[in-house]
């Protein structure tokens, strides 16, 4: 006869002292290996929690500031879009907004910088002309309409702006009679690197038989030629936001819907076609986008499509274009309420390009009254804002990177492994 024994008990949970010994020594076969650990330090995401971990302990702050592993996080980490200042033109003043991009909570004080930065301009108008990285280039107008030129770092703890000159005066051009005329258009631009009073100007002349391009740099606040050329090409000025400037080339769409590139080291003037099946038809279609040294991008809007074209650097045939991306906005801007697309004489109304990144990496669109947010790789479109009847018209959307230039603690000489000295 087969005898029922009760079940074991349970056994009980280890003391409160071995477990926490035994998840200690977990964690420091992973956080002791050094390789593992600077795998982790990697993948933080953000430059902020990089800082934090670095005031962990010296090991952690030895490895979050070398060099070669600040060179790694930067390329698996390119520069964060913190948001954009939106100008329109409502009322006398054009009022400017920045609008955070996908807000996260480590960002929301330098989002509050942003955003409460052109405070100090009240009572002025103010034009942001160019926006690079984390600067911008404005313009303030005062009641009497004088104009003062300012380099501005919104994101820096004490607003850095630097007042420049204004941009110099037209260059004198031969005529080939008197009856001939010059027409002038300007183009202000910041370069990729440099200090709080550097900028470029580059003014172009267009008379009935020639063009001519001159490239000016802000150096020690006066105005200096870097380089110049010119053409026996009658062009005549088109308005347009098809301008690329790349520190050695700049780009315009001239009036033959053509790309007129003026490449500054060789004082030369040439033209690039545009893709095959593109045309310029309106004001917003197509803007260009730098390449990080590979050449250019190019994105084309018609109707409910967007297309991204790339031209390399190295490409024996400048207009040689290659299709690399094609996006459909109905599909990808599904999530916005955007129900149907209205149209115009049986065709969707247009769709404007207000700004892009570099390597064609996300696009600001205004769409029927909305200005639409896209992240090229992610395809994730973001409603931005929404213009009111007193907006009038939108001027411009000029995008604010959050730049990093890492500043970590200081180490005491003698200090053990958790102390530390905050610069």
């Amino acid at each position: 006869m087969e005898i029922e024994r009760p079940p074991r008990p349970p056994l009980p949970p280890p003391p409160p002292v071995a477990a926490a010994v035994a998840a200690a020594a977990a964690i420091s076969s992973v956080l002791g290996d050094d390789d593992l650990l600077r795998e982790i330090l990697l993948r933080l995401g953000l430059p902020t929690s990089l800082l934090r971990a670095a005031l962990v302990c010296r090991r952690w702050l030895s490895h979050a500031s070398d060099p070669a592993f600040l060179r790694r996080f930067h390329d698996l980490h390119p520069l964060r879009l913190l948001g954009a200042y939106l100008s329109t033109s409502a009322g006398p003043n054009p009022r400017l907004r920045f609008l955070p991009i996908r807000p996260v909570p480590e960002l929301a004080g330098a989002a509050r910088r942003a955003g409460g930065f052109f405070d100090a301009f009240k009572g002025s108008a103010a034009s942001i002309y160019d926006s690079r990285g984390d600067r911008l280039l404005v313009t303030t107008f005062d009641d009497r309409n004088d104009s003062t030129h300012q380099v501005c770092s919104p994101l820096s703890p004490a607003g850095d702006t630097t007042v420049v000159p204004p941009p110099p005066p037209p260059p004198p051009i031969q005529l080939a009679n008197d009856d001939e005329c010059v027409i002038y258009q300007y183009c202000e631009f910041l370069p990729d690197d440099g200090d709080g009073g550097s900028y470029f100007c580059v003014v172009m002349g267009y008379s009935e038989l020639q063009t001519n391009v001159y490239l000016y740099e802000l150096q020690d606040m006066n105005w200096v030629v870097r380089a110049s050329a010119a053409a026996q090409l009658a062009l005549s000025p088109r308005r347009s936001r098809v301008m690329l400037f790349s520190n050695e080339k700049f780009y315009i769409l001239s009036a033959t819907n053509k790309i007129l590139v003026c490449d500054f080291p060789s004082s030369s003037i040439s033209f690039m076609e545009l893709p095959s099946g593109v045309e310029n038809k309106h004001g917003g279609c197509i803007m260009l986008s730098r390449g990080d040294g590979s050449g250019i991008y190019l994105m084309h809007v018609k109707e409910s499509q967007l297309q991204i074209f790339h031209c390399r650097k190295d490409s024996d045939n400048p207009g040689n274009w290659v299709l690399v991306d094609y996006i459909c906005l109905r599909q990808v801007c599904a999530n916005l309420d955007i129900a149907t697309w209205p149209s115009v004489g049986g065709h969707t109304a247009s769709v404007k390009i207000c700004a892009v990144g570099d390597n064609a990496r996300f696009v600001f669109l205004e769409m029927f009254g909305t200005v639409v947010f896209l992240d090229i790789r992610s395809r994730q479109a973001v409603k931005v804002y929404e213009l009111t009847p007193e907006d009038k018209e939108l001027v411009s959307v000029r995008p604010l990177l959050l730049m990093w230039h890492p500043v970590f603690p200081l180490m005491k000489n003698g200090c053990n492994q958790k102390e530390l000295c905050t610069a």
